[in-house]
């Protein structure tokens, strides 16, 4: 009202997550239509399931992906491995990683199903589509990190620009300082939230604070992004 601006009743659905078995049903109205129940739903670029699922967002994204790669073996048959590489990496892959750090599975069919996007990629990049050629021997000479390693290290990143207050979210009740330091752990180590369930052990916090707590403490100290980037990504190795 304030910008004099309106929301769409057909642009907008409703979203229930509950545990409940037989979670409560309201009608909701805008304008006076009746807005559509819907079991998921894309917001910001990420399919948000009712169950909390992140695998229709992956399957969609793979879809597109897929499609992108076939599109450029159409196209852009070439010879050159560093053009058909650089193709793959600004059309192709962006697509797979986009907010990542958000849904970043923790199932091996979900990672299975996003590994093989690359693996097809790397295919299509060193021009081998026979049975017997040996795609970890392309991934190799490609020197490309799997997707869940490079998943693992955004989620890092972010979380030095979070403990590092570079970005706007906020860390209440959610980077807690242990009670006491064990052996394992640097003076940058946090508490890592308890919970019952998979969806929220596996989210950003619980799961990023455990891999963060891992770091050696030089890594973890690091006096800027860049040189975070830089150690975790040698540390991969």
């Amino acid at each position: 009202k304030k910008w004099k601006m309106e929301f769409h009743p057909d642009k907008c659905n409703v979203l229930t997550i509950s545990k409940k078995a037989n979670p409560i049903k309201f009608e909701y109205k805008l304008h006076g239509h009746t807005l559509n129940t819907v079991n998921k739903a894309k917001y910001l670029g990420c399919t948000i399931a009712s169950d909390l699922s992140w695998t229709h967002h992956i399957n969609s994204i793979c879809g597109k992906a897929n499609k992108t790669l076939g599109f450029l073996r159409r196209n852009l048959n070439i010879g050159s491995t560093t053009t058909k590489q650089n193709a793959y990496n600004s059309l192709v892959r962006p697509v797979v990683e986009y907010a990542a750090t958000v849904w970043d599975p923790y199932t091996q069919k979900d990672k299975h199903t996003l590994e093989m996007v690359q693996r097809r990629g790397a295919r299509y990049v060193c021009n081998k589509h026979g049975n017997r050629s040996s795609v970890d021997n392309m991934l190799d000479a490609l020197e490309w990190k799997s997707l869940e390693q490079r998943r693992k290290e955004a989620r890092l990143h972010m979380m030095y620009k979070i403990h590092n207050k570079q970005v706007e979210i906020s860390t209440e009740n959610r980077l807690v300082p242990p009670r006491r330091l064990s052996r394992n752990m640097h003076n940058h180590s946090f508490q890592i939230p308890s919970t019952n369930s998979d969806y929220r052990k596996f989210s950003f916090f619980p799961r990023t604070i455990r891999d963060w707590n891992a770091l050696p403490p030089d890594i973890a100290s690091a006096g800027s992004l860049e040189i975070f980037k830089a150690r975790v990504s040698q540390y991969s190795h």
